[in-house]
């Protein structure tokens, strides 16, 4: 009786951005890539948002107000402990000093989540020492998702034999790659730059929907976005309609990888799926579990029994984990919470994920 099949597909935490190893047997594959160890601001104010809990004190509640007044009169004192935890938005009142106890613990929380972040190219030195990357696919033209670039390939001198990359004109201004979320380092789009107009090495792949190869076919991966080139002449192009959105099968198990792309591009592909998009075991969220990438009608179709999140789960407008977990039949896993995951995915559908201290989660 032979041995039943896997694939181990690591989900690093990387902070700020994004990047995916995919351990083909002979060709290893990594999606993205970020080295810059950061959050972004969206994800300090989430730290923020989980560490300061609200407090209600019944004994420092003001008075109702008075029906009769146009409007209740401000305190006389503004920098009194009643208003600091009005202007704090506790939900309730709270003294200066739970404030500044709040605010430490928030601080703390946020650092040793720092502290934790992973450097993609250690890690790939660590578990996959002397191999090659067979495959390195650049799902869009976003500096969180290449930063690394350039220590990766110039100065570390990792071979890539193959560079995917979509088809697009965008050009990105020096001022604006220091101004953003995180100071990003501007010889990474340089270095992306000479990537995908190499003409030997790396060989670079442009594939869209439904593309075909031998390697692609023999490592069980079906392109579903890019849906086609219609944004190749356009400066202005939103990159996250440029994303690619894989799926990986091995046996009957199907894993698909959201990259960054839009709620348009989803709907799209569910509209040339005629409602209708393949069972999916796990599925690695888009855009890192925000709303941006987000399609009800085609999460719920696909009905996936796992789903990882990048970064971590937003409490704010832009969160989108509630939903996900509304349609995961396992649930959502983050790597704000988890650490690097890796999933075991097996032919027969079973998926097992791991923290990155080996211990099993699901």
């Amino acid at each position: 009786m032979s041995e039943m099949k896997y694939l181990d597909i690591h989900f690093l935490d990387v902070g700020h951005g994004d990047c995916t190893i995919v351990d083909f047997p002979n060709r290893l594959t990594v999606v993205d890539i970020n080295n810059c160890k950061a959050f972004d601001k969206e994800m300090e104010s989430e730290f923020d948002h989980r560490y300061r809990p609200r407090f209600q004190n019944p004994l420092l509640a003001p008075p109702p107000p008075n029906p009769f007044l146009v409007s209740p009169p401000p305190p006389s004192n503004p920098f009194s402990p009643l208003y600091a935890g009005a202007l704090a938005g506790l939900g309730g009142l709270a003294t200066l000093s739970q404030l500044m106890s709040q605010k430490t613990e928030a601080q703390k929380k946020l650092q040793e989540a720092k502290d934790k972040l992973t450097n993609p190219i250690d890690y790939l030195n660590a578990n996959f020492t002397g191999r090659p990357i067979f495959r390195y696919i650049q799902t869009h033209p976003d500096m969180d998702h290449m930063a690394g670039l350039y220590k990766l390939w110039v100065e570390d001198g990792v071979q890539i034999y193959n560079f995917w990359d979509t088809s697009h004109c965008i050009v990105k201004e020096d001022f604006a790659k220091r101004t953003g979320a995180v100071n990003h380092d501007i010889r990474d789009w340089q270095t992306y730059q000479k990537l995908r107009n190499s003409t030997e090495g790396p060989r670079v792949l442009r594939p869209t929907i439904g593309t075909r190869a031998d390697f692609y076919q023999q490592d069980g991966i079906h392109i579903w976005a890019p849906l086609d080139n219609r944004h190749k002449d356009d400066t202005d192009a939103d990159p996250n309609d440029l994303s690619y959105i894989l799926c990986v099968s091995i046996g009957q198990c199907n894993i698909v990888l959201g990259g960054d792309a839009s709620i348009a591009v989803w709907q799209e592909l569910l509209a040339r799926g005629k409602g209708k998009l393949p069972k999916v075991h796990l599925l690695k969220a888009s855009h890192h579990g925000r709303k941006s990438g987000y399609d009800r009608e085609s999460v719920k179709t696909m009905n996936p029994d796992y789903t990882v999140l990048s970064v971590g789960e937003l409490k704010d407008k832009h969160d989108a984990s509630a939903s996900y977990e509304q349609f995961s039949n396992v649930g959502c896993f983050s790597t704000v919470d988890h650490g690097n995951i890796v999933a075991r995915c097996w032919e027969n559908t079973a998926v097992d994920l791991y923290d990155q201290d080996g211990i099993q989660i699901a």
